[in-house]
């Protein structure tokens, strides 16, 4: 359980307690009946969590995607909140929240820097990815196994993050930010002795933000 939540909003105090780590999204409405409310929504996993909502010095929850609390002044009480209300209310403020980041992890074959045919097929995903987003920041971190010495490691590394950027050359242009880096053989997915060929360290990991 998070610690509580104050919100003030016209001299009365709402307080907000958040339990779990899944709670989507507490949104506040006003001017329609009634007056204010709290929505919890669905997170893009479907997950969804509670809240434990104060007001007026009474205590209700919410732990459904959609439910509703009207915020009365004798306290909070529950409503029903269709879609479409939820999207005229708050239609305008979920579209202007940015994207959750994507993380996409690429394979090598052998020690150089040709990707798996599984991994060059994700290129195209990451392109379309890419042009949803009007200036993305885009890390580009590249990885070895444990085969070969640090240096060599830590070389190669970054020439598997460059050889990745490389293949994104026509997507990157002036508004995309692009940060490339290598962790050599410093965090492994798997881990293994010093020495070990082991192909799923042998990657890059690329999140678009």
């Amino acid at each position: 359980m998070t610690k509580a939540e104050s919100i003030t909003r016209n001299s009365s105090a709402l307080r907000l307690r958040r339990i779990g780590l899944n709670l989507a999204c507490i949104l506040l409405a006003t001017g329609c009946a009634p007056k204010a409310y709290i929505v919890l929504l669905e997170q893009e996993d479907g997950r969804t969590g509670s809240v434990v909502v104060t007001h007026a010095g009474r205590s209700a929850s919410l732990d459904k995607a959609g439910s509703g609390l009207a915020l009365n002044a004798d306290g909070p009480s529950p409503i029903d909140v269709d879609p479409a209300r939820i999207q005229s209310d708050f239609g305008a403020a979920m579209a202007a929240q940015p994207l959750p980041p994507q993380t996409f992890v690429l394979y090598f074959d052998g020690v150089g820097v040709a990707l798996t045919p599984e991994s060059q097929a994700k290129i195209n995903d990451i392109r379309k990815i890419m042009s949803t987003r009007p200036a993305p920041d885009i890390s580009i971190v590249g990885h070895t196994d444990r085969a070969g010495d640090d240096a060599a490691n830590e070389a190669l590394g970054l020439t598997r993050a460059r050889a990745v950027r490389d293949m994104l050359s026509r997507e990157i242009t002036a508004a995309v930010s692009v940060e490339v880096a290598s962790h050599g053989e410093r965090n492994p997915l798997l881990q293994t002795a010093d020495g070990v060929a082991e192909p799923r360290n042998r990657r890059v990991e690329l999140t678009i933000r």
